[in-house]
């Protein structure tokens, strides 16, 4: 059996920022993964990371820039992205209105785009600068037993993990939230749409640029290495295609931007019913649940990484705090449930919003939108350009910081747990 002070399940994004967070704070940390290394790498190691190239979330708003700052690693993102400091709507015809996130953030006035495999690896190869943090790979998770001192996790390849405590980020199908008996609440939209990226040939430059047309709504966002991501919205009633169907994106893209775009500079592509879930709980016992294993929404406006950083870092840092005897407030994990849950929920509210507004079809009700939009944007834009970088979410947490209301209450009480 391995020990560990912290074992974190799963070593995407959250989980490698909630392992970051703890390794900063000096605590001995596993990560278990249970994709298989890449070529060259070990099994349990500090490798630079295990993804694939497939882009999937793209945007780093300024709070979770603030967040990479906390664990010494924003100028390297800010380097290797991409700062989209404009987004631009469109009508089918005209320009409706632009915001300008120049104003939203002191040191990082822009959403930075950068594609989640580069995130990963970038993330991931940090943890060798991490003496107390390990990730091992190739393991998979099939049940947790926890007692009154710790966690047992025991995985398929026969290996077991004893810690304190345990993170759990393995995703919206969360296979150990599941073995604890959590229940989700799930809702899947009747939206459908089809994802790709391109290499860019357009004149956008480093602009995001959204299309709300009679026929469906367009997104485009820059990317590192002229790339280019596109989103459109598929007609409605449309089946979820699969990996193997054709769609003509290029030439949806055409007929609704004007734009024309090479089907050969295709690099990737995917499609997406966007849903929204959330665990009843999001702790039991001495497992905390962070990122998509406690809540999803739309990844229309970017809006489920971002929330998951927050997550992952609150987390953290509360077990940091209990572990070094700094946090003695008994109600550390529901302080933890009732911050993450309003914050989750303030943000798939604004993802479903934006998605709602965006997926209107029909010409009556696309010409009313567009006016509604470009007024907003006349007369809001820069309390919108907040609102879309997530610098308006609530209960926000200073990066490292323990709340101070959970530190003067008294003994732990670990039957609270």
């Amino acid at each position: 059996m391995t020990d560990a002070a912290v074992v974190v399940v799963g070593a995407g994004p959250v989980g490698l920022m909630a392992a970051h967070v703890l390794g900063r704070n000096g605590v001995e940390t596993i990560i278990l993964e249970r994709r298989k290394p890449r070529p060259g790498q070990t099994a349990c190691a500090h490798p630079a990371s295990s993804g694939d190239l497939r882009s999937r979330a793209i945007g780093i708003m300024p709070p979770s820039l603030e967040l990479l700052d906390g664990i010494g690693l924003a100028q390297e993102f800010v380097a290797a992205g991409v700062h989209a400091a404009t987004g631009v709507v469109h009508d089918e015809k005209d320009e409706l209105g632009r915001l300008d996130f120049r104003g939203v953030h002191r040191h990082f006035p822009f959403v930075l785009a950068i594609p989640q495999w580069r995130t990963e690896s970038m993330l991931a190869a940090a943890i060798a600068e991490r003496p107390k943090v390990e990730i091992c790979y190739d393991v998979t998770v099939d049940a947790v037993v926890q007692d009154t001192e710790g966690v047992t996790l025991s995985c398929r390849d026969g290996s077991r993990y004893r810690a304190r405590y345990a993170i759990v980020c393995d995703g919206a199908r969360s296979t150990l939230a599941a073995a604890a008996g959590l229940s989700r609440g799930r809702t899947t939209y009747q939206a459908r749409f089809f994802i790709a990226d391109h290499r860019d040939l357009t004149d956008l430059a480093d602009e995001a640029h959204l299309w709300f047309t009679p026929s469906g709504a367009v997104e485009s966002f820059p990317l590192p290495g002229s790339l280019r991501r596109w989103i459109v919205q598929l007609p409605s009633g449309s089946a979820l295609p699969g990996a193997d169907d054709h769609i003509d994106l290029e030439g949806i893209v055409e007929s609704r931007t004007r734009y024309s775009l090479d089907p050969a500079g295709r690099t990737w592509q995917s499609a997406f019913a966007p849903e929204r879930s959330e665990l009843g709980r999001f702790h039991q016992g001495r497992l905390l649940f962070a990122g998509d294993a406690a809540h999803t929404m739309s990844p229309i406006g970017g809006q489920g990484m971002n929330t998951g950083f927050a997550d992952a870092e609150l987390a953290a840092t509360l077990v940091a705090g209990r572990l070094d005897g700094r946090l003695t407030a008994p109600d550390a994990w529901g302080y933890y449930q009732r911050a993450r849950r309003q914050a989750g929920r303030s943000a798939a509210r604004r993802a479903w919003a934006g998605m709602r507004v965006g997926t209107i079809t029909g010409r009556a009700g696309s010409w009313v939108r567009g006016r509604l939009v470009s007024a907003a944007l006349r007369l809001a834009a820069p309390l919108l350009a907040r609102h879309f970088a997530m610098m308006s979410i609530p209960m926000r947490h200073a990066s490292g910081r323990l709340p101070r209301r959970l530190t003067h209450h008294g003994d732990s009480h670990e039957a609270s747990e």
